[in-house]
Parts: C-alpha cells; sequence; structure tokens
C-alpha cells in the first residue's frame, strides 16, 4: 500500500477538503466483516497507512460564520482477518485512481 499511496502526488483530498488528505474506506456488504461499532470513519493516508479519522468542526478565529476543523488520526487496532478487509479496499481504490490519472 506505501508504494501504491506515494504514486499519488498530490493525494486525493478528503471530501474536498483542501487541507485533509485521505481516502475513505468502506468495506463492501457482501464482505462478511462489520465493523465495531465504536469504530469511526475508517482512511488510508498518503504515507499508505489505514487510520480511523477524528474529524471536528470548532469555531474560527474570525467568529461564527468561520469554521475550522480538527483531525486526529488513530491507529487502528483490528483483528487480522479485519485489518487484511480494509488493506483490501484500500489498494482497490488507490489503484483505481492511480488508473484514473493515467
Amino acid at each position: 500500500m506505501v508504494e501504491l499511496a506515494s504514486r499519488l502526488r498530490p493525494f486525493p483530498a478528503f471530501f474536498g477538503m483542501s487541507t485533509l488528505q485521505a481516502i475513505e474506506l468502506e468495506l463492501p456488504s457482501g464482505s462478511g466483516f462489520q465493523p465495531p461499532p465504536e469504530l469511526g470513519c475508517v482512511v488510508v493516508l498518503a504515507d499508505g497507512e489505514i487510520s480511523e479519522l477524528d474529524l471536528k468542526m470548532i469555531p474560527g478565529p474570525d467568529g461564527p460564520n468561520d469554521i475550522d476543523q480538527v483531525e486526529r488520526f488513530t491507529e487502528l487496532d483490528l483483528p487480522p482477518e479485519q485489518y487484511i478487509a480494509y488493506a483490501t479496499v484500500a489498494v482497490r481504490l488507490l489503484q483505481a485512481e492511480i488508473d484514473r490519472r493515467g
């Protein structure tokens, strides 16, 4: 995954945010794995790592119409089978983005 991620420069923006580069990973419904209910948004980062993203919106310095964000990435502690399922999705999405860029 590290090799694939390193080939994407610039790395894709997370939902169009210019300040956050990550690709969301969702397990397909037929994968046989259910993520733990406490697990938030799982992403692959520009360095190829799979992490949980905690994104919070906070008031910005210029008043109530100004919104800033704070992101925190947490290393995942998943059973090997679930990690492999997420890694498989990550590889597919990274390769699809590489192919799309030509």
